[in-house]
C-alpha cells in the first residue's frame, strides 16, 4: 500500500477505493504507464525522480523501441504511413499500454510520456478529476495535462469545477483511461492501422468512436518538448531557450488572456 498525501487530497492505495468526509468513494488509480525508450535516461531519471518524491508506483513500457521494430509491424500497422521510425515506436509503446489495460481489467490508469513535468499540485489535481469523473457511464478520456498549451476558455470556468468536455484531444503526454476507451481504442487501430502520429489519431478515434474527452482546468502537467525543458524526437523544434520562450508566450496568452 502506498500513503500519498497532495495539499488537503490523500490517496491510500492505488487499486483501492478511498471514502471521503461526504461518504462518497473516489476512484483512484490502477496503476501508472510511461512511455520511455531504453536509451533515453535523461527523461527516464526525471520522471522516476517525480513520481517517487510523491509515492507513487509505475511501469515503463520499454517493448517497441526504433531498434525493435521489425517487417511485421511496418505490415501490420504502418502500410499506410509516412511515419517517422521515432512516430511508430512512440505509437506502438501507447498501444501497449491500451493492451495492459485491457489485459488487467483496469478502470483507471495514468499514461505518462516520458518528458512529463508534474505541477506541485499533481495529486491533488489528478484525486479531483478521478472524484468528479465517477459520475460517467460512458467511454472518457481524461486529459491532465496541457499539451501543445490548450486551455478551456475563461468564460467557460466555473469554480470549483476541474473538468470540460471537449470534442478535441490535450496531446497524448498524460491522460487518464480504463478499459471500456482502451478497448474501443484498439479495435479501431486493429482495424485500420496507425496512419498519422498517435495523439492525432487518437482524437479521430475517439470522436468516430463516442469516446468522451474531458480536459482538466487548470492542468497539472507539462510537456517537457513543448516548454523547452527537452528536445522533442518526434518533430523539428527550435532550441530550447527559443522553445520555452514560445510555450510561456503561448501560455500566458490561452491560460489567461482568452
Amino acid at each position: 500500500m502506498y500513503n500519498i498525501s497532495g495539499a488537503s487530497v490523500t490517496v491510500r492505495g492505488l487499486t483501492m477505493n478511498r471514502v471521503d468526509s461526504t461518504g462518497h468513494e473516489t476512484p483512484v488509480l490502477d496503476g501508472i504507464f510511461i512511455i520511455n525508450p531504453r536509451s533515453f535516461t535523461d527523461r527516464r531519471v526525471n520522471i522516476e525522480r517525480q513520481l517517487r518524491s510523491i509515492g507513487l508506483p509505475y511501469e515503463f513500457i520499454h517493448s517497441f523501441d526504433v531498434e525493435d521494430l521489425n517487417a511485421i509491424n511496418m505490415n501490420r500497422y504502418f502500410k499506410k504511413s509516412l511515419l517517422s521510425p521515432q512516430q511508430q515506436s512512440c505509437a506502438l509503446k501507447h498501444l501497449e499500454a491500451l493492451r495492459l489495460i485491457v489485459e488487467r481489467k483496469w478502470q483507471h490508469a495514468l499514461i505518462l510520456e516520458d518528458d512529463a513535468i508534474l505541477s506541485p499540485w499533481f495529486v491533488q489535481g489528478l484525486c479531483e478529476a478521478l472524484k468528479e469523473s465517477t459520475h460517467l457511464d460512458e467511454p472518457h478520456v481524461l486529459f491532465i495535462g496541457s499539451g501543445g498549451n490548450l486551455y478551456t476558455p475563461r468564460k467557460f470556468r466555473v469554480p470549483g469545477r476541474r473538468l470540460y468536455k471537449s470534442d478535441r484531444g490535450r496531446l497524448a503526454e498524460a491522460y487518464v483511461l480504463g478499459i471500456r476507451a482502451a478497448r474501443l481504442r484498439i479495435e479501431w487501430i486493429e482495424e485500420h492501422g496507425i496512419p498519422f502520429p498517435i495523439d492525432n489519431l487518437f482524437e479521430q478515434i475517439d470522436r468516430e468512436r463516442g469516446i468522451s474527452l474531458y480536459w482538466l482546468e487548470p492542468p497539472v502537467v507539462e510537456q517537457g518538448s513543448k516548454n523547452g525543458r527537452f528536445r522533442s524526437v518526434l518533430e523539428s523544434s527550435p532550441p530550447n531557450v527559443v522553445q520555452r520562450f514560445i510555450f510561456l508566450f503561448q501560455k500566458l496568452r490561452r491560460k489567461y488572456l482568452y
